[in-house]
């Protein structure tokens, strides 16, 4: 495994494989739950502070380009939502505007 960030004699098995798999694939760690993002390297010196028993699952090696790709079009739909929702507003409100007059 490539030195990134120092010793690695410490670092359990399965954290190692992830780090080396997206140090090879030239990906980044992304944590599912908190949406995330680490370098290899700065997951290397943070994971025992991240990294529990139970929740290692959380953690996956992926494209940053990609999670880039998919947060654009998060907000995109998100975008599209909130136009919805004022188009439906004004509608509203428009109709209680005539029903007064």
């Amino acid at each position: 495994m490539p030195d990134i960030g120092g010793k690695t004699e410490t670092i359990p098995k399965a954290i190692k494989r992830m780090l080396l798999d997206a140090w090879n694939k030239q990906q980044w760690i992304y944590d599912q739950l908190d949406n995330a993002w680490y370098t290899p390297e700065e997951f290397k010196t943070k994971w025992k502070l991240l990294v529990t028993d139970h929740n290692l699952n959380r953690f996956v090696a992926r494209s940053p380009e990609f999670g880039i790709a998919e947060s654009l079009e998060n907000s995109r739909r998100a975008l599209e939502r909130a136009e919805e929702l004022h188009k439906k507003l004004q509608g509203y409100y428009e109709v209680e505007l005539r029903r007064k007059h």
